[in-house]
C-alpha cells in the first residue's frame, strides 16, 4: 500500500506507504510510510497479457522495509517500482515515469486518495502499455497512472510506481527478503513447502485480509482482520474506527502521538504502542511495537478491515503469496526472533527529491529526546557524530535513530548553522 509503511520504523522511518486510492493503498517509512493509498473498495484488476513461463528469479532491492523491483514500460530502461500487495486495483505508473518516458495516458479525474487527511490528485489511464518484470510480461487496456512525486520524499528516492494485483494474482510468487529475490512459480504445480505456515486469505477486495489477532498490554486478546501488505514499512497498524471500538486509545496524555507515515494520501498519525503478542494465523509475535492510528478520515478510518500488517513482519520470513489458492505461505528466518524495536528519536525524517540527498525533518513528536533536544520541523541534519547526513543515507540514519546512544547533530535551519546533542531512549 504505497502510502505507506518499511527495516525502517515508522516514526524516523519516514513510515509507510499509506494507502493508495480506487486501485490500492507506499507506505506508511517506517512504518507505513506507508508503505506504500487505497481506496475503501478496490475495483477490479484489468485484463492481463497471459502469464510467462515459469519458475524464474527476479532481483529486489528493500527500502523502508518494502521490495523495489526493476520494471521496464514499453521495453524502456528499467524503473523502480515498489512490489504492493496492497495495489489491489493493479499496477500503477507514476505520472511523472509516464510523462518523462513519453507513455500516452488520458484526460485526468480528480479523487481523494490517501491515507491521513488525503490530497486530491489527478488520476488517468495509459492504453497500450506493456510492463515487463523480468520474464513477465503484463498488458493492460490501460493502467492506472497518477502523481508519486509527493510520495518520494518518504521513501527516500524516485518511486515510478507499484507492481500490484495483477501480477501477484497471475501466479504464486515468493519473496525471498533475506536472498533479495522474488521467484514467480506456476500455481498448478506449487506445494507448499513442509516447514511453511500456510496462513489462508480472503482476496474479495483485491487485497489479501487473514484473520488475526492482538493481545494489548495487560488486556485480553482481540480478534481482527488484518491486510498483509508489502507496500507498508512497519510491523502493525490498526485502524481509528477499531481501536476507538475496543477503546485502546489511551486519553490520559501519555502515549506519544506521532507522524507515523506520508504519501499518496498526506500525513497520518497515530500513537506508538507495544503489543503483549501478535498471532495471524498460526504465525505467533511477542512484544510486537505498533500503531493506534488517530486518523478520522482516509484508509486508517476505515472498516474493511482491522488493521495492516507490513514489511516490518514480513521480512522476517520468506514470504510466498499463493492468490490463485487464497493463501500465503510464510517460511521464518532460522534462529532466535530478533526484538521488535522502534525509532527512539521522535523524528519523522525524508529527503526532498530531485536528488534525495538532504536529510530533513518533517515533524518531530512531543515529549521525545527530538523535541527535547529542540529539534524542529523544516531543520537539515548536516552532520552525525562528525559524518555527513547525506553519505549516511535517509535509510542510514533512520537505522542509527533506532538504537539507544549519544549523538552529536550539526544541524542547518534557514541560514543559522546549530550543533545539538540528541539522546535516544526506546519510547515504547
Amino acid at each position: 500500500m504505497v502510502a505507506r509503511h518499511a527495516a525502517a520504523p515508522i516514526a524516523a522511518a519516514g513510515s509507510f506507504w499509506i494507502a493508495l486510492a480506487t486501485a490500492f493503498h507506499v507506505l506508511v517509512a517506517t512504518l507505513v510510510a506507508p508503505s506504500a493509498a487505497r481506496a475503501a473498495k478496490s475495483t477490479p484488476a484489468p485484463p492481463a497479457a497471459p502469464p510467462a513461463p515459469v519458475p524464474h528469479e527476479v532481483p529486489f532491492e528493500i527500502g523502508s522495509n518494502k521490495p523495489w523491483v526493476q520494471v521496464k514500460l514499453n521495453g524502456s530502461a528499467p524503473q523502480w517500482f515498489i512490489l504492493d500487495s496492497g495495489a489491489s486495483g493493479g499496477t500503477v505508473i507514476a505520472r511523472e515515469c509516464a510523462e518523462r518516458l513519453g507513455v500516452t495516458h488520458g484526460g485526468e479525474k480528480s479523487a481523494q486518495i490517501g491515507a491521513g487527511a488525503g490530497v486530491s490528485v489527478g488520476l488517468s489511464r495509459a492504453p497500450d502499455v506493456t510492463v515487463a518484470v523480468g520474464d513477465d510480461t503484463l498488458g493492460s487496456p490501460g493502467f492506472m497512472v497518477f502523481p508519486l512525486a509527493h510520495v518520494s520524499p518518504f521513501e527516500g528516492r524516485r518511486l515510478d510506481g507499484l507492481l500490484g494485483r495483477d501480477f501477484l494474482e497471475r501466479h504464486v510468487v515468493e519473496i525471498d527478503y533475506a536472498r533479495r529475490r522474488l521467484r514467480v512459480l506456476d500455481p498448478a504445480s506449487f506445494a507448499p513447502p513442509s516447514a511453511g505456515v500456510v496462513v489462508p486469505v480472503e482476496l474479495e477486495t483485491g487485497l489479501a485480509v487473514a484473520q488475526a489477532a492482538i493481545t494489548p498490554a495487560g488486556a485480553k486478546p482481540i480478534p481482527c482482520r488484518l491486510v498483509i501488505d508489502t507496500g507498508v514499512r512497519t510491523t502493525i497498524v490498526l485502524y481509528h474506527r477499531f481501536v476507538i471500538r475496543h477503546q485502546l486509545l489511551d486519553e490520559s496524555g501519555a502515549a506519544i502521538n506521532a507522524t507515523i507515515g506520508g504519501g499518496a494520501g498526506g500525513e497520518t498519525r497515530g500513537d506508538l504502542t507495544r503489543l503483549d503478542r501478535l498471532q495471524v494465523g498460526g504465525l505467533d509475535y511477542a512484544q510486537v511495537t505498533a500503531i493506534y492510528s488517530r486518523d478520522t478520515v482516509g484508509v486508517f478510518a476505515g472498516d474493511d478491515a482491522d488493521g495492516i500488517v507490513g514489511g516490518e513482519i514480513l521480512r522476517r520470513s520468506r514470504v510466498t503469496f499463493d492468490y490463485p489458492h487464497h493463501r500465503l505461505i510464510f517460511e521464518p528466518h532460522p534462529g532466535p526472533p530478533a526484538p521488535f524495536d522502534y525509532d527512539m528519536s521522535g523524528l519523522f525524517l525524508v529527503t526532498p527529491g530531485p536528488e534525495f540527498q538532504r536529510v530533513t525533518v518533517f515533524s518531530v513528536a512531543g515529549r521525545t529526546p527530538a523535541a527535547d533536544a529542540g529539534l524542529q520541523k523544516g531543520d537539515e541534519i548536516l552532520e552525525i557524530n562528525g559524518e555527513r547526513a547525506a553519505t549516511i543515507g535517509l535509510e542510514g540514519v533512520r537505522g542509527m535513530l533506532r538504537k539507544p546512544a549519544r549523538y552529536h547533530l550539526k544541524v542547518a535551519r534557514g541560514t543559522a548553522r546549530l550543533e545539538m546533542d540528541l539522546a535516544t531512549r526506546r519510547l515504547v
